[in-house]
């Protein structure tokens, strides 16, 4: 989402929920209470409530897969993501709209709940979750424009969301910087045991902050064993993934508390924000400047989990292990699309000899000419 539609949609959902200035300066209404729609009944207002919401769920379902708040639509005129849509753009028409909608009678209007940093409080976000009663819920954190960082604010907001993760079906977080996209992933622990569609993007990469050195953290069982490595976000149930390399070192290899057995996955994403040198590198932790590169044997050993998937795409990546004369062999059998963009010449052979599969398309754009690394 850019800033611009970013921050007009932080302005409607801070007309519907920011009351704290309420009783300071009274909202004009929308509607005259002479105009013919403010005379209709309480029972004829809530019927055309629920023909907008379940009109707005059959357009979501058609523009993205799987349905609801579960895939991103930003190309598309129709966004799942924004406040600018239902419940949030009527109940911002006038105090009785408001009063029909924010409320527990109608908790399947509060199933997509959008949360903008810095305009919609912790108070505020467990009331709409309250308003959702205890139904299965999509999530959209979504970043205003700012200047300055918002990693407390993030972090108060990731903390509100964890106690109901139980039941979090759609979680997205798009956000400006990867070092407050970090504290979000530092915060999130739990079993999600419906997830099945998860998205963590930002537009700058400005390191991952002071949250970098969670990569080092690790447990032990009582043989000594190393387990627990990583992240805590725990879903065996996720069909749709985006992420970048910071989340994807933390949560897809072996013996991560992370997503790693990705029996249903069916969408794979990898992507950074911009293309990226042969030399650059992200999340350093150790006197090795290209230690927070993914390890293609690992990559593939995460696809080969992923034996279901449907759909991959590699976006502004590089990887390290590809000069390795022996590689393993994933086999993908039911692979439809793969989607590489800005990699390395280097990477896109390694890949085509690696894995076992014939996917009806197979699109190359913008190859970078680096030697294997």
């Amino acid at each position: 989402m850019s800033m611009n539609r970013c921050h007009s949609a932080a302005a409607i959902l801070s007309r519907l929920l920011v009351d704290r200035v309420k009783h300071c300066h009274p909202r004009k209404e929308s509607i005259k209470s002479t105009s013919p729609i403010s005379m209709l009944p309480t029972e004829l207002l809530i019927e055309i409530f629920t023909h907008v919401f379940w009109e707005s769920c059959d357009e979501s379902s058609q523009e993205c897969e799987p349905p609801g708040l579960l895939a991103p639509t930003y190309a598309t005129a129709f966004d799942p993501h924004s406040p600018s849509l239902f419940p949030y753009n009527a109940a911002s028409v006038c105090s009785r709209w408001k009063d029909v909608i924010c409320s527990a009678s109608f908790p399947t209007f509060w199933t997509r709940i959008v949360v903008v940093v810095g305009i919609t409080t912790p108070e505020l976000i467990q009331k709409m979750l309250s308003w959702s009663g205890n139904l299965i819920i999509g999530i959209a954190v979504i970043q205003d424009s700012s200047l300055f960082s918002v990693q407390a604010e993030v972090e108060d907001i990731t903390n509100g969301v964890v106690p109901h993760i139980k039941r979090l079906q759609g979680l997205r977080y798009s956000l400006s910087r990867s070092s407050d996209l970090a504290v979000a992933r530092k915060t999130l622990r739990g079993k999600a045991r419906r997830l099945a569609y998860f998205h963590l993007g930002y537009e700058e990469d400005d390191g991952d902050g002071e949250h970098g050195q969670e990569q080092e953290v690790l447990d032990f069982d009582a043989s000594g064993e190393e387990v627990g490595k990583g992240w805590k976000l725990i879903t065996h149930a996720v069909q749709c993934l985006n992420v970048d390399n910071y989340s994807f070192k933390l949560a897809c290899y072996p013996k991560s508390d992370g997503f790693h057995d990705l029996l249903r996955l069916r969408s794979l994403s990898l992507s950074w924000p911009h293309p990226r040198d042969e030399q650059s590198s992200v999340g350093c932790i150790t006197g090795d400047k290209r230690a927070g590169r993914i390890h293609f044997r690992e990559f593939l050993a995460v696809l080969q989990e992923a034996f279901m998937l449907l759909r991959l795409t590699v976006r502004n990546e590089q990887f390290d292990g590809l000069d390795e004369s022996s590689l393993m062999t994933c086999y993908l059998p039911l692979l439809q699309s793969v989607t590489l963009d800005c990699v390395s010449k280097v990477f896109r052979d390694r890949f085509q000899l690696a894995i076992d599969a014939d996917p009806h398309s197979f699109v190359v754009t913008h190859l970078l000419d680096f030697p294997a690394k």
